[in-house]
């Protein structure tokens, strides 16, 4: 779709100058598909593409693609380098372990991407048959880390806090660490790192710190903005999806969640961040401890 032009797949892919380097994660069972879609991402200036073969939702993989595509290694290596030969921009992959606890493929696909070029792979420690189900498998993600010799290798899954991140890094080895629906619950877990990351370099402790309740709000409050002006009147649907995570990150009370859930209008909107203001500390913050939603599709429809 994204080389047709169509709205929703360009829409996907907009961004703001200040988001870059800037990679786009493609997915399909096609490899000219796949090609087609990597020359128009390189055409209009992205640095970087990502292959999708982790998705473990059906109907992505009952066309071939996402973590089906890590059934067939020879068929895999052979798409993912006719890809690399069609663009100048780096290409990634992202992928799980393996289709079952049966065929954890991760690694040996992994040495075989670092033969042909490929910048970087990205692990998500669960198989397809999990799906988010589970804890990670950080011992199947450092057999990865072993089995190239220079490519990075990035580890991701359950990473919710800082504590997470340090403990995946010292577990597996690997480059770095991806983080998805951990941040989506923790807005600010990036910073936290770095945070961490400073403070033990100069004083060899670690330390972070929580943002204030007005950087919290206002923090909400310019989520709701830009979404206003990137989907205008479509924007409150769409800010409703945020309402369970910045309930529990937030700790906003239960009865003004829901109505986040709700809200039609930005008046309305308004009315119910100042209640929440009002209200602050009556719910306790659940980070490390939430129930976190798991997605749908790779491009999920809520």
């Amino acid at each position: 779709m994204l080389w047709s032009g169509h709205g929703r797949s360009r829409e996907l892919v907009a961004t703001t100058p200040e988001d870059r380097p800037l990679s786009v994660q493609i997915f399909s069972g096609r490899t000219e598909d796949l090609i087609r879609a990597a020359v128009w991402l390189q055409e209009q200036g992205y640095e970087g593409v990502d292959i999708n073969m982790g998705c473990p939702m059906a109907k992505v993989n009952g066309s071939g693609g996402g973590a089906r595509l890590m059934c067939s290694t020879d068929n895999a290596v052979r798409m993912v380098e006719q890809l690399i030969g069609a663009v100048r921009i780096p290409v990634t992959v992202k992928m799980r372990l393996g289709w079952d606890a049966t065929t954890q493929t991760a690694p040996e696909l992994a040495a075989a991407f670092e033969q042909i070029g490929v910048a970087a792979v990205t692990i998500h420690g669960r198989t397809r048959a999990q799906g988010f189900h589970g804890s990670v498998n950080r011992d199947g993600i450092r057999q990865v880390v072993q089995a190239v010799r220079s490519m990075p290798v990035i580890a991701n899954g359950d990473v919710r806090t800082v504590d997470d991140a340090f403990q995946m890094l010292q577990d597996t080895g690997c480059a770095g660490v991806a983080i998805g629906r951990g941040a989506m619950l923790d807005p600010w877990i990036f910073r936290r790192i770095r945070q961490r990351v400073q403070a033990d370099a100069e004083t060899g402790e670690g330390a972070d710190t929580d943002p204030s309740p007005d950087e919290q709000m206002q923090f909400l409050e310019q989520h709701f903005e830009l979404m206003q002006q990137q989907h205008a009147e479509r924007s409150c649907v769409l800010f409703r999806k945020f309402a369970a995570w910045y309930g529990c990150t937030l700790g906003i009370p239960e009865d003004l969640e829901d109505r986040l859930r709700r809200f039609e209008s930005a008046a309305e909107f308004a009315r119910i961040v100042n209640e929440i203001r009002r209200r602050h500390g009556e719910r306790a913050r659940q980070v490390p401890t939430a129930l976190l939603k798991v997605p749908n599709g790779p491009v999920e429809h809520w």
